[in-house]
């Protein structure tokens, strides 16, 4: 599937997706988050063909050219970039991991409900994913933006560890939001066959306590990649559907 880049003045933002021109429909913003394979989310062009998808990807991230913006920076980009392409359309926003990070600071007005898979708001206590950045990043040594989106992003280094604290994106759920998380916590660190939920228990109680939000947590066993195993595959999907169907009264406005 071919991407389009859509330049800004701090780096560029990769999509693929299937836009209609013929009348407002239900649309679908999917934000990937750091490192997903190549063609990760590509499928729900066409698993929702009859709405309107958009796949995207940080800088860096699958095919689109390193640069680091601040956060702040790419979320403005993402925000101009969909208003470009979907300015009317009402639109289901779907962060995976680290894309929540951007898509939870959208303040677009044609955003009417939301998907989050594993948020995260704070990184010092990501154990397994701090030793695997520092893995990769030992792996390319010469990759400075890499090295600065780790530090930027995360406060991940190979020497030191500092906090980087996204809480205030839990008030800017606002809409209608399912967040599906794993079941295994996240602490204490220990060996594991798979990666944990990234989300610590005081930020799960505020999802929960925010009346906006539905709570979906997987079965026992799963953590953050949950939603790449068959059943949750599945379950994303019928999220998915459900959250688009709830935006098609919007269609007529």
């Amino acid at each position: 599937m071919n991407f389009l880049l859509i330049e800004n003045q701090t780096g560029g933002l990769s999509f693929v997706g299937r836009l209609h021109t013929d009348r407002v429909r239900p649309s679908l913003l999917a934000v990937c988050g750091a490192f997903p394979t190549a063609t990760y989310l590509h499928d729900l062009v066409s698993t929702f063909a009859g709405a309107n998808v958009l796949v995207a990807n940080m800088p860096g991230m699958a095919a689109t050219p390193w640069a680091n913006p601040t956060l702040a920076e790419a979320t403005e980009a993402l925000q101009r970039a969909v208003a470009l392409l979907l300015p009317t359309q009402p639109i289901v926003a779907l962060g995976v991991s680290t894309g929540n990070l951007l898509t939870l600071g959208l303040d677009l007005p044609n955003i009417r409900r939301r998907v989050a898979v594993e948020p995260f708001f704070e990184t010092e206590g990501l154990w397994p994913f701090i030793a695997n950045s520092r893995e990769r990043m030992a792996l390319n040594p010469d990759n400075a933006a890499m090295a600065r989106f780790f530090w930027d992003m995360f406060g991940i280094a190979q020497d030191r560890l500092e906090n980087r604290d996204y809480r205030h994106l839990l008030g800017a759920i606002a809409v209608p939001t399912d967040v599906i998380v794993g079941a295994e916590p996240m602490q204490p660190e220990r060996e594991a066959a798979t990666w944990p939920s990234f989300i610590t228990p005081e930020d799960r109680a505020a999802l929960a306590a925010n009346p906006w939000v539905t709570l979906i947590e997987g079965p026992p066993g799963s953590g953050h990649s949950y939603c790449t195993t068959p059943g949750g595959e599945v379950k994303l999907r019928q999220v998915l559907h459900a959250a688009l169907h709830g935006v098609v009264q919007y269609c007529a406005s």
